[in-house]
């Protein structure tokens, strides 16, 4: 499958967001991860860090204030 694990960056912790996300929608200062079943978590704040594809691996980071 193609699917990816979400993780969000705080500081040197990387906390599991959502696993074998399909989708993964960046609105403004959220961002929306998708699974395959349709399940969907809002992660408020944050950006796009890193997508890494053949790892299946999308690293978000924290908004600073």
């Amino acid at each position: 499958m193609c699917e990816s694990t979400v993780w969000l960056l705080k500081g040197s912790e990387r906390v599991m967001i959502i696993s074998e996300a399909a989708r993964v929608i960046v609105t403004g200062d959220n961002v929306t991860c998708i699974d395959t079943f349709g399940e969907r978590k809002v992660v408020p704040d944050s950006r796009l860090s890193e997508a890494n594809l053949l790892g299946h691996e999308i690293l978000l980071k924290e908004r600073k204030s």
